[in-house]
């Protein structure tokens, strides 16, 4: 069944579900909250942490009253180290009218999704909107927001609790928890809506769309070891573009436990590396695309099927279908599904319950090719290297792999793309000393020209310099030869003054 999105917001911005949270009475502005039902509002925990005069109004809706809030006994989470928490539920007073409610929905966090947000920064207590994009996890649960434009109102004092609506449908993703606090990188943070549920339990019964997890790939214990580890990794890995896998048999029980593995946080704090993972044994192309779409959170239109809406486009996602072959039409499903999101970006696992069966050849078919653009992708960036004979003879030797057995190849590249990656980084670094080396040398023929050969600060500064250089050291280079610049600008301005 094709999953209906609601309607995008409306197109003068007004959005019933915002909440305006201040100091009782005419009191300032404390910041934003999310209403999610009558009489429930959600915000942040260091907005409302010790203030006892709480009053919560819903933003440009006319007619609708003010009203006392207090927070919630055990509901108040305050923000922890790492970017963890700092989510409050509230309770209201006065129930506020029907149908006001905003819809929270749990999907997929991708790249470049397009967000809006409103506050309520000092001096502009009516609301300000600024348009942002999400960009990625940072720490263990936050999720990082950048400017749409260097134009967009920077997120600021006043935001915090303010709902993150997508701008394609107009459903809370999130709540604003902090912003950077320079003022000109305009970064800003923001908790979704499932990981408020996970510190504040009631939440969950606001929240709709697709958990992403099937109960196949639950329950699964164990520290990941060997296939599993490197399935888990790879998962991971949604930086390193479009891939796919195609696992069989016995080996989909590490698959299985490899999501397990992944679709968690790491105590370092990575992002989950599932979006996706489905049991497709009997489901339709039509299911399967519509699972996906509603975890996308993609909308789509009256008049086209999920599958049409897949078609048209979709985030870059990572997904595992365990028992293609058993789907009702495995061929359809890697042509009408997997090959679209392979297209858009994604990186699929495909498991199949035994060799041979329908479908099988087509998914190799993709490996084969999704191999052949990675290892052609590798060839510009081998061309860039200096001294690349022995980078040449590798790609020579993967091109040649990729022809015979595409499907070992795959599992491969990650260790392809992290030593072609070190040496770029070797290149790198070898260059931005080369720069600086000639800097240096232009900077002392500077010295030289204005009478300063002989000045013995200079000189010790430039030895410095010299000597970190050929340490090979990038920062420790950098910051030296900016030294020697500083003290030269700074003799040249005394002579000239003198």
């Amino acid at each position: 069944m094709t999953t209906r999105q609601p309607p995008p917001p409306p197109r003068d911005g007004r959005e019933p579900w915002r909440v305006r949270i201040r100091r009782g009475g005419s009191g300032p502005v404390l910041g934003a909250g999310v209403l999610v039902d009558r009489t429930h509002v959600l915000t942040c925990a260091h907005v409302v942490t010790g203030h006892e005069d709480l009053m919560a109004d819903l933003v440009g809706v006319e007619g609708t009253p003010s009203s006392p809030a207090r927070v919630i006994t055990g509901l108040s989470v305050p923000p922890g180290e790492d970017g963890r928490g700092d989510v409050a539920l509230l309770r209201l007073e006065v129930a506020q009218p029907p149908g006001r409610a905003a819809t929270l929905r749990r999907v997929a966090l991708t790249f470049d999704r397009h967000v809006h947000v409103l506050g309520h920064p000092q001096g502009l207590d009516v609301g300000v909107w600024t348009r942002q994009t999400l960009f990625g996890h940072s720490g263990a649960e936050w999720l990082q927001m950048n400017p749409r434009s260097p134009t967009e109102q920077p997120v600021r004092v006043g935001f915090s609790g303010a709902g993150v609506a997508d701008s394609a449908t107009g459903d809370v993703l999130g709540i604003v928890v902090a912003r950077y606090g320079g003022t000109s990188a305009g970064l800003s943070w923001m908790i979704p809506v499932d990981v408020v549920a996970a510190h504040l339990p009631p939440v969950a019964r606001w929240i709709v769309g697709d958990t992403g997890i099937d109960p196949l790939f639950t329950g699964v214990r164990g520290e990941p070891a060997g296939a599993v580890a490197e399935l888990a990794d790879w998962l991971r890995r949604r930086h390193r573009g479009a891939a796919v896998l195609v696992v069989l048999g016995d080996e989909l029980d590490a698959v299985r436990q490899a999501v397990a593995v992944s679709s968690g946080r790491t105590e370092a704090g990575d992002a989950p590396g599932v979006d996706l993972a489905l049991d497709v044994g009997g489901r339709t192309v039509d299911e399967v695309s519509a699972r996906i779409v509603s975890r996308a959170g993609l909308a789509v239109h009256a008049a086209e099927s999920a599958s049409e809406r897949l078609r048209a486009g979709a985030p870059p996602m990572t997904i595992v279908l365990d028992g293609v072959d058993e789907a009702e039409q495995p061929r359809a499903l890697v042509d009408e599904v997997i090959r679209p999101v392979l297209r858009a970006g994604g990186r699929l696992v495909l498991g199949f319950r035994r060799d041979g069966p329908e479908g099988l050849e087509a998914a190799r078919g993709l490996v084969a090719e999704s191999v052949a653009t990675v290892v052609e992708a590798y060839a510009d960036r081998i061309a860039a290297l200096p001294d690349n004979a022995e980078w040449l003879l590798r790609l020579t030797a993967l091109r040649r792999a990729a022809g015979l057995d595409p499907a070992a190849v795959a599992r491969r590249l990650g260790d392809f793309e992290r030593r072609l990656a070190r040496a770029e980084r070797r290149v790198g670094r070898a260059r931005a000393i080369a720069d600086d080396r000639g800097l240096l040398d232009v900077l002392r023929t500077v010295a030289n020209e204005h009478g300063l050969a002989e000045d013995l600060a200079l000189g010790e500064a430039y030895r410095r310099a010299d000597a970190a250089a050929l340490d090979g050291d990038r920062s420790t280079t950098h910051a030296a030869v900016r030294a020697y610049q500083d003290a030269v600008r700074r003799a040249v301005e005394e002579k000239g003054t003198t």
